[in-house]
């Protein structure tokens, strides 16, 4: 990993917090994607 601090703390949790959103965005955005493939594919 490029860049990487091995000293890097996150004290005040936002990188936990994105993380966190971009997993749910993630989730919630995947039935739309198979439904919008499946009805254009096929």
């Amino acid at each position: 990993m490029a860049g990487h601090d091995t000293n890097f703390k996150d004290d005040s949790g936002l990188l936990s917090v994105v993380l966190g959103l971009v997993v749910v965005v993630a989730m919630s955005a995947l039935p739309a994607t198979i439904g919008w493939y499946q009805l254009f594919a096929g």
